[in-house]
């Protein structure tokens, strides 16, 4: 599998962080051409990105495996389509939180040695989505 992480430092207690992080409507707002459906997420909750351009929709359908609230979580990937794990990790950082988001992805199709070169690009889109989604 392909895999990237990064830390990030997000204002805010972690169980503030928390809160905005695993909001879902957030998500909504912050990813491009996508909603994200489902929820209260805990333990075995299911839920799914739906991103959609004109006629084409991909699912990115998750489960929660692991919920420790404020600080880890563990999401894995489980559709057709896109497979894979996120772990977050929160740990406080004076007024603020240090966020690790950690990922490891497949896509059904690809090998994993091509899906490992768009590594960075995903990052980078995390990234940027994280720090939005986190914004206070």
């Amino acid at each position: 599998m392909a895999e990237f992480w990064f830390d990030v430092l997000v204002p805010g207690a972690p169980e503030q962080v928390w809160e905005r992080l695993w909001d879902l409507d957030r998500h909504t707002a912050a990813i491009p051409l996508t909603t994200t459906l489902g929820g209260p997420l805990a333990p075995g909750a299911r839920f799914v990105a739906r991103t959609r351009l004109g006629p084409v929709k991909i699912d990115d359908e998750m489960v929660v495996r692991l919920w420790e609230p404020h600080r880890h979580a563990v999401v894995e990937k489980v559709g057709r389509l896109l497979t894979g794990r996120i772990e977050v990790t929160l740990r406080p950082a004076g007024a603020d939180t240090r966020l690790r988001w950690e990922q490891r992805y497949a896509v059904a199709g690809v090998p994993d040695a091509l899906a490992a070169l768009a590594a960075p690009a995903a990052r980078a889109a995390y990234l940027r989505a994280v720090r939005q989604i986190t914004r206070p």
